[in-house]
């Protein structure tokens, strides 16, 4: 197991959005290892480059690496986050993985609608069983130390749109296996919190960019113990509300 000094990020979902804006914002302010897991190969690299630019830009040594995997393969998942426990001393999750698109009510194949299961609930499933026991070990050792697993959601679980009904489907339910998380391991120093995504991400929007996303996602993992919030929401609008909207 690595030193406890050697902090370290595990994002899963990476890709040109959120993922790699959440680990370049993330990595400039406090780890010094990250770890993006996602389908693409040549995406990963790309993400990995622009984490160690985002890194160099705030004058940060940081070590990043990367694992191609179809989480929806929940063997090869639990695989991969077994080599990762040996990378670094865990401090986040921040789970950013879906598959979005368009779903038709009647012509969407059950058998897709089981793989959205499996990424955005079931690998998340497999992702806190193994991740909660290393983040609530006690790190006696570190001041500035904050366990936390965080999830990228959205308003679909109160506000479902028909032709997305699958993708509104496994994220109620995600939001809901996270609340769960979050009664039961929140006790226990773990801090669990979902990114509440208002509408349609662009680099264009104000409010729903990346990086602003990331700004926040950031301020939800930066609570201390005590000022816990398990959500934090970006409205299109550019609101952000730290209260419980899902």
């Amino acid at each position: 197991m690595a030193a406890p000094t050697d902090q370290m990020l595990l994002l899963i979902g990476s890709g040109p959005g959120i993922g790699v804006a959440v680990a370049s914002r993330f990595i400039q302010q406090h780890f010094s290892r990250v770890a993006l897991i996602a389908r693409n190969p040549e995406q990963l690299q790309k993400d990995r480059q622009t984490v160690l630019t985002a890194a160099a830009k705030a004058n940060r040594e940081v070590t990043v690496q990367t694992w191609q995997v179809d989480i929806g393969n929940l063997d090869k998942l639990q695989q991969a986050l077994d080599e990762i426990a040996q990378f670094g001393t865990l401090e986040c999750v921040y789970f950013n993985a879906a598959r979005v698109g368009l779903s038709p009510f009647f012509e969407f194949p059950i058998e897709d609608l089981e793989e959205d299961f499996r990424v955005s609930n079931l690998a998340l499933y497999v992702t806190a069983r193994w991740a909660m026991p290393l983040l609530s070990h006690k790190q006696p050792d570190l001041t500035d130390w904050n366990p936390s697993l965080l999830i990228t959601n959205s308003l679909l679980p109160i506000d479902p749109i028909p032709q997305l009904f699958a993708l509104s489907m496994v994220k109620a339910a995600q939001a809901n296996l996270a609340k769960s998380l979050e009664k039961t391991f929140s006790p226990l120093g773990v801090h669990v919190g979902l990114v509440v995504v208002g509408g349609m991400v662009s680099p264009e929007n104000e409010a729903l960019n990346p990086g602003n996303i990331a700004e926040q996602a950031w301020g939800l993992f930066a609570q201390k113990p005590g000022e816990w919030t398990g959500q934090v929401t970006v409205w299109e609008d550019g609101k952000i509300d730290w209260g419980q909207v899902i």
